[in-house]
């Protein structure tokens, strides 16, 4: 039977909202079947790779956010990001109560026979030299084995107020840090938007440091080649903001209000496409669930304050 059209709205609009609402009702299907039932706190992290079928919470974040602000399409996305897929983890955070997708960090992992890191294949052809050069000159001695790429880092628009962005943005850096150090991970790459690094540098003691002066990206206008040294942010953050310290390394403080990565289980499910340096001293089985929901709960514990370590010297 024929519809009426609202004044001003075509066939077309309303078959793209028809399928937008399709579209996130799917989506909220496939977070609550995550979240399971008993989540008492209103957020709660979850890692997932790429072959997941709940990697799509991930991925719809990406979407949404990367077309807003810099009019990245799904087909660029996929592009840009799909040949890096299976060496891909997707951490996000998931809104228990309206069962959305908060935030995500794609991370991408050196992967035996893989395709490296995007953010060293990227930086060639943008800044016209190579990463091994621009690391070299910085006096950054990184090693490929234990880094680990920011691929992307995502908030949904309906999570950036102070208060929410915060907690997102907390829960996601301790998802990351606290699987990256139980295995061996000392180092973090990325290519950062310079509004987004100049937010990291502020709420959170400068946990990156810039290796060259920004150039377009991938729709943005100014980005950074950064890296962090997730050892020296430990004892950075430990002397400048215990609290943060506590949050992101420790997993302490923030857990009534996000439930924080069950890290033991994350670390197994990396190990699958990781060939981690800490799992290959201890000898670590690498069996694990598919799918890591986030700890019931975190052990208390008091940061311990360390000394700071000279640092070598890049544009920061």
């Amino acid at each position: 039977m024929p519809t009426r059209s609202p004044p001003g709205r075509s066939e077309t609009d309303e078959t793209a909202v028809a399928t937008d609402r399709t579209d996130r009702s799917d989506l909220e299907r496939l977070a609550r079947a995550v979240i399971g039932a008993g989540a008492t706190q209103p957020f709660g992290a979850y890692v997932f790779l790429s072959d997941d079928p709940a990697a799509e919470l991930g991925r719809h974040v990406e979407r949404e956010v990367f077309l807003e602000a810099f009019g990245n399409t799904p087909e660029l996305l996929e592009a840009e990001y799909g040949p890096y897929d299976a060496s891909s983890l997707f951490f996000v955070i998931l809104d228990h109560r309206r069962a959305h997708p908060a935030g995500v960090i794609r991370i991408i992992v050196p992967t035996a026979g893989g395709p490296g890191l995007k953010t060293f294949n990227d930086i060639g052809p943008i800044w016209q030299e190579s990463a091994k050069a621009i690391l070299h000159r910085s006096g950054v001695g990184l090693e490929v084995a234990r880094t680990w790429d920011i691929a992307t880092l995502a908030v949904d628009a309906g999570y950036r107020s102070a208060a929410a962005t915060g907690l997102v943005s907390l829960g996601l850096y301790q998802s990351i840090v606290r699987t990256g150090e139980a295995l061996g991970v000392e180092w973090m790459v990325a290519i950062l938007d310079r509004a987004v690094y100049r937010m990291s540098k502020a709420r959170f003691h400068q946990p990156f440091f810039a290796l060259a002066e920004g150039r377009p990206y991938l729709g943005s206008p100014d980005s950074l080649p950064i890296y962090g040294c997730v050892s020296d942010w430990r004892r950075r953050l430990a002397m400048a903001d215990p609290p943060i310290h506590g949050i992101i390394y420790e997993g302490v403080g923030i857990e009534p209000a996000l439930r924080p990565l069950n890290v033991a289980a994350a670390t197994a499910l990396a190990a699958r496409i990781f060939a981690a340096p800490e799992l290959r001293r201890r000898g670590a089985a690498r069996s694990s669930p598919y799918r890591v929901q986030g700890s019931p709960a975190a052990a208390p514990a008091r940061p311990a304050v360390f000394a700071p370590r000279p640092r070598r010297a890049a544009t920061g």
